[in-house]
């Protein structure tokens, strides 16, 4: 956990927008699609895991929604995000129904720490489930250009057969990656289905991945079955530090810090743009724009994800986050909205 006080800098950071441009749609499965963008300018540095907040407009709205990319920092000109269209989804059922060829949208720069740069060993287990595997084959897929020989596994839960994602890839991948092990599991397995049937459990794991526990597991899916995947990797012998995990969920709740005792009683003036609102004592940016219906891109809302980073203009806070911005960002003037508690009256921007 990381606390501190920020105060504005002189200046603010510049905008992180970039225009993308849809190069292609290609569908993966019934439900999952990958939309390829070729960014105006050129492609930003990022690393394999990453991910990207976009921006919506949708029936006149403004929505910011944060998906991992599936590819893999290249010469390619192009980054691709593969999205499965949820049933009560509003945004992923307009990107899949609505985005065409040749669309214009606005993204922000890609950000996050779920990274296969951040591996510590050369025996590493990818471990997904659904569209979880997403961030896990943007790793993979840098792997094959830069290290081919490492000692990699792929474990993949899906529903069913048909919702198996990049099965084609990943026998292509064995055949250049000696090293390679894969595994796949459906919970709701199909007639002529020959992989792992049922859910992950310890039993599955020590027959389709018998070192797990002294491998370095990158993992990605729901929340529970991130959760079982870790108890599993503990059970087996596995470091904490050497589990790592993507949220775009709300994880558990840390109690908020102490309400200063000089805190005013009718709260802080916080101005975005040209938008005002007051944020309660004790209550964060986030939790503030929130309740009076003005948007800051939010992903995990636990200081994890980074999605909610905005630039702090004027005033100071105090933040508690969960490693979800590094000390440069923070002396570049960002903070994260969820994790920030005003001090003074502020003025921020996206």
């Amino acid at each position: 956990m990381s606390l501190g006080s920020l105060e504005a800098p002189i200046a603010a950071p510049a905008a992180d927008l970039l225009q993308l441009v849809v190069a292609e749609i290609r569908d993966e499965t019934h439900d999952v699609k990958t939309f390829v963008f070729r960014p105006e300018g050129g492609v930003p540095r990022y690393a394999a895991g990453q991910s990207m907040t976009l921006k919506l407009s949708i029936d006149g709205e403004t929505l910011f929604r944060t998906f991992s990319l599936a590819s893999a920092p290249d010469a390619s000109g192009t980054i691709a995000m593969t999205i499965k269209a949820h049933a009560k989804g509003r945004a992923t059922r307009w990107l899949h129904d609505a985005l065409i060829v040749g669309a214009r949208l606005d993204g922000r720069l890609p950000k996050g720490r779920f990274t296969i740069d951040s591996r510590t060993t050369d025996r590493v287990a990818l471990v997904s489930a659904g569209s979880g595997a997403s961030p896990l084959m943007a790793m993979l897929r840098h792997l094959a250009a830069t290290k081919p020989d490492i000692d990699v596994h792929w474990l993949h839960a899906a529903r069913t057969p048909r919702d198996i994602l990049f099965a084609r890839e990943l026998a292509a991948l064995q055949a250049r990656m000696p090293n390679l092990k894969v595994a796949m599991l459906a919970s709701r397995p199909e007639p002529g289905w020959f992989g792992f049937a049922g859910r992950l459990g310890r039993r599955l794991v020590s027959v389709a991945l018998p070192d797990y526990g002294r491998r370095e597991v990158f993992c990605c899916g729901p929340a529970g079955f991130m959760e079982e995947a870790r108890l599993i990797h503990a059970a087996e012998g596995g470091a904490r530090e050497l589990f790592h995990v993507e949220h775009f969920g709300a994880v558990a709740a840390v109690p908020p810090p102490p309400v200063p005792a000089d805190a005013p009683a009718g709260g802080y003036a916080i101005r975005l743009g040209g938008k005002h609102f007051t944020a309660r004592p004790g209550e964060t940016l986030l939790q503030a724009a929130t309740r009076q219906t003005i948007v800051i891109p939010c992903g995990c809302a636990s200081g994890m994800c980074g999605t909610c980073r905005v630039t702090l203009v004027e005033g100071s806070v105090e933040m508690r986050h969960e490693g979800g911005i590094s000390p440069e960002e923070e002396a570049q003037g960002y903070i994260l909205a969820c994790s920030s508690r005003p001090r003074s009256d502020v003025t921020i921007g996206l």
